[in-house]
């Protein structure tokens, strides 16, 4: 029984270690674009580390100080060194370093809870 455990556990470590070597990684937002079910903050998103960014696509940024980072935004337009982001009314322009990654999935309600925990 606990051999069957073990095992389950071990896979189950190997898939997460294969998913973060081939560039996946889950992020909490801080503020940014909404969903249908919530808002960012109550969210979890799945995102690929990536540089190929294209018009439309939504990522992950990480933003300048004062401003709540990270943000889920859509790319407006991206040109070599600086991107213009939107999240809201305005567009913003950023460096493509502060790009985390484009968004994959949208996992809700798990970020209440890691707010809570102060994560």
């Amino acid at each position: 029984m606990f051999s069957s455990t073990r095992n389950r556990i071990a896979i189950l470590l190997i898939v997460l270690v294969a998913f973060f070597a081939a560039g996946f990684r889950l992020g909490h937002p801080q503020d940014g674009l909404k969903n249908a079910l919530g808002s960012a903050q109550s969210s979890v998103v799945l995102y690929k580390n990536s540089v190929d960014l294209k018009t439309g696509s939504k990522v992950m940024v990480n933003m300048d100080a004062p401003a709540a980072s990270p943000i889920i935004a859509f790319v407006v337009k991206a040109d070599g060194a600086k991107v213009d982001i939107q999240s809201g009314a305005e567009v913003i322009t950023v460096k493509s370093t502060q790009i985390y990654g484009t968004l994959i999935a949208v996992i809700p309600f798990i970020g209440s809870v890691l707010g809570v925990v102060g994560l």
